[in-house]
């Protein structure tokens, strides 16, 4: 029997209005992997990542995460599939009325009250330090700190409950490209050292190459190209190869072949 995967969209699609969004969505995501979303904007990447933490429901498909069909759910059932999955912000989303290490013991305060406030900010401080951040940082607003290191702090956020799951949307977005290596260093060691399964939105295919196991293209609501980073490299899409350059960062204009 295969393994199940951590997360699994089947046929998914989803429509505003009379604008389809996602069109007959499928994939799987194996555990401790990274797979990677790029498209131009507009395409559908974000709209595919809010209905894998169920804040949306689709028109029609399904979105297991463990085996486990998460349409139906509500309530504490919900609420225990979500603990699995931890969520990094494009913009961080820190609180700046609280210190960054009480941004990292936010979750485990709502979530964990078996634990007292001690243990939590043992925990925080642990995961601060996880993500490469010094003690200097804990007492700090995220006004405070650089970019890159509020994004650092996010993910200390999100992987303070020990998710099974990291969702990552942009997570390179504004930093500069040292910076954008060293936050796709610290998603490779989160899959390596806590055996994260992982799922980026990204627009920089610089970053993609780096921490794919597999990257998918979703243009039109469609998955149109699906690979390893080699195969993506390689492809003759001509509208892959065109985003791959960087020839446009909106949405992808059709080419003359493509069909309406």
């Amino acid at each position: 029997m295969a393994p199940i995967p951590a997360i699994s969209l089947e046929s998914l699609s989803k429509s505003f209005g009379s604008q389809q969004v996602l069109r007959e969505i499928t994939f799987s995501v194996p555990k401790g992997e990274t797979y990677c979303i790029i498209g131009g904007s507009g395409q559908g990447k974000s709209v595919l990542l809010k209905h894998v933490m169920r804040l949306l429901l689709p028109d029609s498909g399904t979105v297991r995460i463990s085996g486990e069909s998460i349409e139906t759910l509500s309530g504490e059932e919900l609420n225990r599939v979500r603990k699995k999955m931890g969520m990094v912000f494009q913009e961080s989303a820190l609180f700046d009325s609280m210190t960054c290490l009480e941004n990292v013991a936010f979750g485990l305060m709502m979530h964990r009250k078996d634990l007292g406030k001690r243990e939590i900010l043992d925990v925080a401080r642990e995961k601060l330090r996880l993500v490469g951040l010094p003690r200097t940082v804990e007492e700090k607003s995220p006004s405070q700190i650089s970019g890159g290191m509020k994004k650092r702090v996010g993910i200390a956020r999100a992987i303070a409950l020990s998710p099974e799951i990291l969702l990552y949307d942009e997570p390179t977005t504004g930093l500069d490209p040292v910076l954008s290596a060293s936050i796709d260093e610290l998603i490779g060691r989160m899959k390596a050292e806590l055996s994260v399964t992982s799922l980026v939105i990204t627009h920089d295919m610089s970053s993609a190459f780096r921490i794919a196991d597999r990257i998918l293209f979703l243009y039109r609501g469609e998955i149109r190209a699906s690979g390893t980073p080699d195969e993506i490299r390689e492809s003759g899409d001509p509208l892959l190869q065109q985003f791959i350059r960087g020839e446009t960062r909106g949405p992808i204009p059709v080419i003359p072949d493509e069909k309406e």
